[in-house]
């Protein structure tokens, strides 16, 4: 099991491309895990296997390209 590292709302909005605000919110609801500091502060758990998300979006622009690639092989072979 991974030791979560923990980050505070802003730092999660910054690798997640998410807005400060949601994030609090999001932690309010229960929709992010947090926790929350003596002064109020959230700290929320990340983990080393995480990625920033404009990493996975690259990733996943690739992925739709070879797999429209591979459906247009497809078609050919059929």
């Amino acid at each position: 099991m991974n030791i979560p590292k923990y980050v505070s709302a802003e730092e999660y909005s910054r690798q997640s491309g998410m807005g400060v605000e949601e994030v609090k919110r999001q932690c309010r609801i229960g929709e992010i895990p947090c926790k929350m500091t003596e002064k109020g502060y959230y700290k929320i758990p990340i983990y080393e296997d995480s990625i920033p998300i404009e990493q996975y979006q690259n990733l996943n622009e690739k992925y739709l390209k070879l797999l429209s690639k591979f459906e247009t092989i497809q078609k050919i072979l059929n």
